[in-house]
């Protein structure tokens, strides 16, 4: 998704707006499972002022020992593997239509001019899908153009566009990123592109992923390879509309290649694209000016992923330049997702670093990328600090001046892979001691009891699942199944359903206490788990109770099953404290799994190590970049000795890439 687009008085304007399409992807405004490109001429709000550590409230420094730290959730979460989701899987399992075919039957004619054929469309505002007629209006070798019948189309524009979708967007995108499914779900090999009102007043314009299957696993799916325009806002002959095919044809083509890859890589690399294909790459200011911003974080509050997409697109621009063609291109393949492919194409390709001969990781490159923010100067070092395709690219400012010292201890907090630069402006000799948290939360929440709770994990595109089998062919009477969850999903668009089957083949939903068979966006199967529990703001722990007294006497499984669409993802759920006392069964997990097999699942404590990575820049009569090497407590001391005239930048991230929440530290000048 997108924002909005930036005026020509300020690129950095954002627009605030509500989609929730799970999903959908179009460009700015991350939300609803969906990237939407955002298109406005008359509402935005100014770009996001420079905060200041000093004035957000610090989070407490949480300092453990090392030793006391368990690495069970780390080394769980390293070891689990989120499934992707199968619709025609999940269609057959869970509403009975089986046997479904992935493709369906090429046009039994070729499309010709004035065809006409009736399209699902998606209203992002309202969150409704309806059908529309349309006309085709022009055919290239590798698209079509289609207009809903009223919509009035100047044809020069039309053709100019899409002309320039054939001769130049469709086959710098290919070259470079690789190939859509072709002839893909229609056995076409040509693109639609639809020209339709109602899509919303915040869209431009979207990629459905549900359009590449066939309509009988996903109602709203249009079973085509497409993009929507929204006519009511946006010109065909607009350089930014040129840029939106770019970056969904991008989309279009990670979504063959890798479709559950993290929303954050997914979306830097479409407006890599837009670059690439010649366009202006938006709202890599917004990020510069605050870049305390979670690179791998996809945000489902609707204006706030502007900065984020700036700052995604400056990460993988960066390994661009830095890597080469090549190395980005095995990186976009990489069927691991996030920094985890980060690390992997790095290995796969034995890529060392320069300076020291060590094999480079991801967060070895998130460090540089970020003093390359910062410094903007290839004369620094081996040349690794500047963007050498991107010489016009914004450059990072302090986030923090100290200009006396001694300092005494300051309380900051960082968000991991967000940046502070604290700029140190004190002629002398002193120590910098830095004092970081050793301790990370995983979630907002702890286990319901003890230490221990089962997670659904979490991811794009996914299918997480929890099972165990109970014998009650001896029990007759009534019987209960309790537990306690918390959940945080995506809210309309992904849902957690918990099932029974007596074969493990065919699986029935059953009706939780608190769950929801509302379906706005075609992606339920039934009664599930949606929003937040508790029905308020923020998710907390609740008792449910569910009746399993149709299954006496017979031995069934059950299954909590967490499906999730594209783009955007909560939190998850949590599962604690569960019991059937007619099957003399419970568990807290405290000692082991319960008896459960998880499949994308994982027993965890709210508790990972938490890591930072530093660096000392310092300004003189030549600029030096230092990396500072911390102690396993994440402590460091570290010599100052400036000048007059010299000026220190500290260079702070997190580096804890399993949870959502910032990290806390001090930082005190003797």
């Amino acid at each position: 998704m997108e924002q909005s687009k930036p005026n020509s008085s300020n690129r950095g304007l954002i627009i605030g707006i509500a989609i929730t399409l799970c999903f959908l992807c179009a460009l700015i405004l991350a939300l609803g499972g969906a990237a939407y490109y955002v298109f406005s001429n008359n509402s935005s709000t100014p770009a996001l002022p420079v905060p200041s550590d000093a004035t957000q409230p610090p989070v407490p420094v949480t300092r453990p020992p090392v030793e006391s730290i368990s690495s069970d959730t780390m080394d769980t979460l390293n070891k689990t593997i989120v499934p992707d989701n199968d619709l025609y899987d999940l269609a057959c399992r869970l509403k009975q239509t089986c046997n479904v075919p992935n493709t369906l039957p090429a046009p039994a004619a070729p499309y010709k001019v004035g065809d006409t054929q009736k399209f699902w469309v998606s209203n992002v505002d309202t969150n409704q899908n309806f059908q529309i007629d349309a006309s085709l209006k022009y055919i290239t070798p590798h698209s079509y153009f289609w207009a809903q019948d009223g919509v009035k189309v100047n044809e020069d524009d039309m053709k100019k566009l899409m002309d320039t979708f054939e001769n130049k967007i469709y086959p710098t995108d290919r070259e470079f990123f690789g190939s859509e499914w072709t002839p893909g779900v229609d056995n076409d090999p040509r693109i639609y592109v639809l020209y339709a009102r109602g899509t919303g007043a915040s869209n431009a314009g979207y990629f459905s992923t549900p359009d590449e299957y066939n309509p009988k696993v996903h109602k709203y799916s249009n079973g085509h390879e497409m993009f929507v325009f929204n006519a009511d806002n946006v010109a065909l002959n607009d350089q930014y509309t040129y840029g939106t095919l770019a970056h969904e044809f991008q989309h279009m083509i990670h979504w063959n290649l890798d479709r559950n890859e993290s929303s954050w890589m997914n979306e830097g690399f479409s407006v890599l694209a837009e670059y690439l294909n010649g366009y202006p790459a938006y709202f890599d200011s917004d990020y510069i000016s605050n870049p305390d911003l979670n690179l791998t974080d996809w945000l489902p509050d609707p204006g706030a992923n502007g900065p984020h997409y700036g700052e995604s697109f400056l990460f993988l621009d960066y390994f661009l330049n830095r890597f080469g063609d090549k190395a980005t291109q095995v990186l976009v393949k990489d069927q691991a997702n996030g920094l985890t492919s980060v690390d992997d194409t790095l290995k796969t390709l034995n890529i060392t670093d320069k300076q020291t001969g060590r094999p480079i990781t991801a967060d070895d490159v998130v460090i540089d990328w970020m003093l390359a923010n910062y410094l903007k100067d290839g004369s620094v070092g081996d040349g690794r600090y500047v963007y050498q395709n991107y010489k016009d690219s914004p450059q990072a400012s302090d986030t923090e001046k100290i200009t006396a010292c001694p300092q005494s201890a300051l309380e900051r907090s960082v968000n991991q892979y967000g940046a502070d630069y604290i700029k140190i402006s004190c002629s002398g000799n002193y120590t910098l001691t830095f004092s970081g948290s050793t301790l990370a939360g995983l979630l907002p929440a702890d286990p319901h009891s003890g230490k221990y709770a089962f997670w659904s994990n979490k991811g794009d595109e996914s299918d997480m699942t929890l099972t165990r089998e109970f014998d009650l062919t001896s029990v007759s009477g009534p019987v209960a199944f309790s537990y306690w969850t918390w959940y945080d999903l995506e809210d309309g668009y992904d849902y957690l359903y918990l099932e029974a089957s007596t074969d493990g083949q065919n699986w029935s939903i059953l009706k939780t206490p608190s769950g929801t068979d509302k379906d706005t966006s075609g992606n339920s199967y039934g009664w599930g788990y949606n929003a937040k529990s508790g029905g308020g703001n923020t998710a907390k722990w609740i008792n449910e109770n569910v009746d399993l007294s149709s299954y006496a006497g017979k031995k069934i499984q059950l299954r909590f099953e967490y499906v999730t669409d594209a783009a955007v993802n909560g939190e998850g759920l949590l599962l604690d404290d569960l019991s059937i006392a007619a099957a003399n069964y419970s568990s807290d997990f405290e000692a082991d799994n319960g008896g459960w097999q998880a499949n994308g699942f994982a027993r965890i404590q709210n508790a990972l190590p938490q890591t930072f990575r530093l660096a000392l820049i310092t300004h003189g009569g030549k600029t030096t970049v230092q990396y500072i090497t911390l102690n396993s407590d994440q402590t460091a001391e570290i010599p100052l000795s400036l000048k007059t005239g010299e000026e220190a930048v500290l260079v702070v991230t997190g580096t804890q890439r399993f949870t959502r929440l910032p990290a806390g530290y001090t930082i005190e000048i003797k």
